[in-house]
């Protein structure tokens, strides 16, 4: 899945790992290679490392290399994912970068100069928000849901379960995922290659506020499915689908619902009460682990063990 864009010591050091249990790998330019394995461990010439001073290093030439094959040879032809600080692979994998930001004025032009880049791997997990399916949905289909969690928490994998147990069991006719990032589903040529259910259409690419506007004038959704709302303009395209009437599912990065209280953009939709659902998500059991439901008013539903 890697062994395309890494140079051979780091693909032959994967080798002897199960990739279904690596998440996320961390380079940076002359440190030590950190990866998430169910657990943060270093990687070594031969898997896992414990000790740092048995980690692989990467230099300068090789991390701009994984970059210049993730953007298939054509930096300039990326720049518009590039310059928002990550390129998304087809199969799903996404690549945060960082390095010199270039501005022209107050607009970034594009990244240079690479420092170091977060690998973070997709993966399915069937079923893992069947337990809380019971409370996301009434006769009338799915309800409005926000799914919080800090970042690496497994938001996006419960939500493309969500939408395939929504899909697959019937509670949604129509279901529009608007895949900004290309995470969700990780189209390639239009055609989701991981699996999100039958009844699904999808967007990738593409803004919310373009997926939400199009998709409701010509794909007549029952629910859509957005992931990560980080600002107002996010928040806005969340009243717009309320106020088509359409169901919204979707995700935000956010410690528990004090920490949600706490961000400025959540502030009035939390008091105007347009989320029927909060599901909170941590890492304390492993990434996904769920630790309750709460309702509108924030009574909890279902909480986790």
């Amino acid at each position: 899945m890697l062994s395309n864009i890494l140079p051979n010591r780091f693909s032959h050091s994967l080798d002897f790992l199960n990739v279904d249990k690596l998440s996320e790998i961390r380079l940076r330019v002359n440190s030590h290679t950190v990866i998430n394995y169910g657990g943060r461990f270093y990687l070594g010439e031969n898997g896992l490392a414990n000790d740092k001073n048995d980690a692989l290093i990467i230099n300068e030439k090789e991390l701009s290399d994984i970059i210049f094959k993730a953007c298939e040879c054509s930096i300039y032809a990326h720049n518009e994912e590039l310059k928002q600080g990550y390129i998304t692979l087809n199969n799903g994998v996404r690549i945060g970068i960082c390095g010199e930001v270039v501005l022209d004025k107050d607009t970034v032009k594009t990244i240079k100069n690479f420092s170091s880049v977060n690998i973070r791997i997709p993966h399915l997990v069937k079923n893992c928000s069947l337990n809380v399916l019971p409370y996301l949905h009434n006769e009338f289909g799915a309800m409005n849901t926000l799914i919080i969690a800090p970042p690496g928490a497994g938001k996006t994998t419960f939500l493309r379960d969500f939408a395939t147990l929504l899909s697959d069991k019937f509670i949604a006719k129509n279901i529009l995922i608007v895949d900004e990032r290309n995470e969700i589903c990780a189209n390639s040529n239009g055609k989701p290659t991981l699996y999100v259910g039958e009844f699904v259409d999808v967007y990738s690419g593409c803004s919310k506020h373009f997926g939400i506007t199009n998709g409701i004038r010509t794909m007549s959704p029952d629910v859509i499915f957005l992931d990560e709302i980080v600002n107002e303009r996010d928040v806005l395209a969340l009243k717009s689908v309320v106020g088509a009437g359409v169901k919204f599912v979707a995700t935000t990065h956010s410690k528990d619902l004090e920490d949600l209280h706490s961000k400025f953009a959540f502030r009035e939709v939390l008091k105007e009460k347009i989320f029927d659902r909060f599901v909170v998500l941590s890492e304390r059991k492993g990434a996904g682990t769920i630790e309750g439901v709460w309702d509108s008013h924030e009574n909890c539903l279902y909480c986790g063990s």
